[in-house]
């Protein structure tokens, strides 16, 4: 797409805000005029339009919308976000990124499941096939930074997902091209003491590259009990993961076959994990509240296949396998009091964390933080709040058993500063301040062989992240729908990333990750949503994008793996008895990963078009078919120098929900 499309887009949208002015004044929506409860804008449950910071509300009922097969899919469809799937539409190895960080994006966002982290100890991504999308209430998109409110890699934004705890009874059944299947149900129940809800989830795929099979299992149950004591609450949750993974591609061979799988590496691996945690809240006086949140995760990640390389002519093949065990142990206590017409919140957080692999390496990690989160309206419309929290790290390092340990400390703190005023009934504004910062993750610690990626001691001079971040976001709503603007510059100093040469430990060559370099990052959004009659209503976002890198020899370069320019527009068009559905997806070109000169081919900009629609065949059976990537569009969104990792082609997918 080149600028006069963008221009005409943005045309487009302006077009239809004015047309819905004139034609559909008298017009309400009934979701429009609601005022969501949330919690990540200040750790306490206030309506949406109180917050200083923007956080975008997402409903069971617009999930399920969408017709998104999981979590992954649904969020790529959400303006300030941006989704890299490596392989396919069941979003194994996907990242999710808040606020455009770029390469490193998924270690910069926070994900929590009804407001405790499920983020790995290392590296590696959320496994979002542990959250079956029958057990979601609603999603909380925070779109500024949490560093104050949640500590470490939140500087880009927090996405919090909410369990459900009704007494409904429903059952999902989903067919699709490449062997796609899927059943997804819930069971809830509830009295005047107890109440709870069981998800159980099976999905499958054959995949549309060679060597991409995969199977995906999940279950969640939650239980609550309330009495004069209290409100007692129990969280289970379990999954499997099994897949092939295809591996990347270089440009030749995805020139030639970008359903091939790759010729040098194309692992099987199998993942697990668990949690379990136990939430008590009571009452304290006429207005306090008492919570302490108690969870114990564990996660098992195996990996192996054959590496294959050529040398003069020859071909050399090297078999690997890893494991890498992740437990971690975590305690939130927390008060909220009343202060006159204002809130305070006190809390800690206290955890033990360890990365084990089968080689009998060892990371452990404890963490203690202490936060306060102020609110107070100030009349006039005007609400003031702001936070702090301080946090220790200490990591030991054991590179096996019969090792002595080596450790290390980090110390940071963060701080916000939020401002929202309630020009009128119609008009918002918000603006503020926060800083963030992020630890270096269990597998960042340390400097490896530049052969073999052995672990060889800790690096001790890698420092943490630190960011600061100022916001300003203004929203005008109407009779039939509402525009708003946001702008986000965030400045980051000393972002981490991999670098290959890191002097030497003894007689060997090292690795690491270090501290590449200062960034920037400019972001401003618009979007909108309108009725333009009483069964047309469309949404538009786009994002404009200035991410650079601003210190060393590639200052002023563009930062790996950002967008400059991010469009989407949906379209939804009702009769009586069914609906169809519209949207595009336009995303420009970015630099590939780890290519900080910007010297490599960038990955190509793209254009996606989804096509649904869904009937209500009876009181209890919805029916919803869709046509993803409508066009049969090849592209990648993600590359590096090791090459290019293809997408799905074109796909019919067709979904039966059924209430019980």
């Amino acid at each position: 797409m080149k600028k006069s499309s963008l221009l005409m887009a943005g045309v487009a949208t302006l077009a239809i805000s004015s047309h819905a002015q004139t034609v559909g004044a008298n017009t309400s929506q009934s979701d429009q005029s609601t005022d969501p409860i949330v919690i990540s804008a200040s750790r306490v449950p206030q309506p949406r339009s109180v917050g200083s910071v923007v956080v975008d509300v997402i409903s069971r009922q617009q999930i399920e919308q969408s017709g998104a097969s999981n979590i992954v899919e649904f969020l790529d469809s959400v303006s300030g976000l941006t989704v890299n799937r490596l392989y396919g539409r069941l979003g194994i190895d996907a990242s999710v990124d808040v606020g455009y960080m770029g390469e490193a994006g998924s270690q910069n966002v926070l994900i929590l499941v009804d407001g405790q982290r499920v983020n790995n100890l290392d590296s590696s991504g959320v496994r979002f096939a542990q959250i079956p999308m029958s057990s979601i209430e609603r999603i909380e998109i925070r779109k500024a930074g949490g560093g104050a409110l949640y500590g470490e890699r939140a500087q880009g934004g927090v996405i919090n997902i909410i369990s459900r705890a009704d007494a409904a009874k429903e059952v999902s059944l989903a067919l699709g091209s490449f062997g796609y299947r899927k059943v997804d149900g819930y069971l809830g129940f509830r009295s005047d003491e107890f109440s709870g809800g069981l998800s159980l989830m099976s999905a499958h795929s054959d995949g549309h590259r060679e060597h991409s099979d995969a199977r995906q299992e999940s279950a969640q149950l939650r239980l609550s009990h309330t009495s004069a004591l209290g409100k007692v609450s129990v969280m289970a949750r379990g999954f499997e993961e099994t897949a092939n993974l295809p591996g990347s591609l270089t440009s030749d061979e995805y020139a030639a076959d970008p359903k091939k799988a790759s010729s040098s590496y194309a692992p099987h691996t199998h993942r697990t994990g668990n949690s379990l945690g136990i939430k008590y809240d009571r009452t304290v006086g006429a207005d306090d509240l008492l919570t302490v949140d108690v969870l114990q995760q564990t996660s098992k990640d195996e990996s192996y296949g054959t590496y294959y390389s050529t040398w003069n002519g020859m071909q050399f093949a090297s078999y690997s396998a890893s494991t890498i065990t992740n437990k971690r142990i975590s305690v939130n206590p927390e008060y909220r009091m009343k202060l006159g017409s204002g809130q305070l919140v006190l809390g800690g957080e206290f955890s033990t964390a360890d990365a084990n692999t089968d080689s009998g390496k060892q990371v452990r990690r404890a963490s203690e933080s202490a936060y306060v989160q102020a609110m107070q309206p100030m009349g006039y419309g005007v609400t003031l709040d702001g936070g702090a929290r301080t946090q220790r790290m200490h990591s030991d390092f054991q590179k096996s058993i019969t090792e002595t340990q080596t450790g290390s400390s980090d110390r940071k703190s963060a701080f916000s500063a939020g401002l929202k005023a309630q020009l009128s009934d119609a008009t918002s504004v918000r603006l503020g301040a926060l800083t963030g910062f992020r630890f270096a993750n269990a597998d960042e610690l340390y400097l490896f062989d530049r052969g073999t990626f052995a672990m060889l001691e800790i690096n001790p001079n890698l420092r943490p992240m630190t960011t600061q971040e100022y916001f300003l976001q203004a929203e005008q709503k109407y009779a039939n729908g509402k525009v708003e603007a946001h702008y986000r510059r965030i400045n980051a100093q000393d972002e981490i990333g991999y670098q290959e040469i890191c002097g030497s430990v003894g007689a060997t060559l090292a690795s690491c990750n270090a501290n590449l370099y200062d960034t920037t990052r400019s972001i401003f959004s618009l979007a909108s949503e309108w009725s333009v009659t009483s069964s047309l209503s469309v949404k538009a976002s786009v994002d404009f994008i200035n991410a650079t890198i601003a210190t060393g020899s590639n200052a002023g370069n563009r930062l790996p793996m950002t967008p400059k320019e991010v469009v989407r527009i949906t379209a939804e068009k009702r009769f009586q008895d069914f609906s169809v559905m519209a949207s595009s997806h336009y995303r420009s070109n970015m630099v590939q990963a780890s290519d900080q000169s910007n010297s490599n081919p960038f990955v190509p900009s793209r254009n996606l078009i989804d096509l649904g629609t869904k009937m209500q065949v009876s009181k209890t059976i919805t029916v919803s078919a869709w046509i993803r990537n409508l066009t049969n569009k090849n592209y990648y969104d993600y590359a590096s120098s090791n090459g290019f990792y293809p997408a799905d082609v074109r796909g019919f997918y067709l979904n039966l929900k059924a209430i019980l």
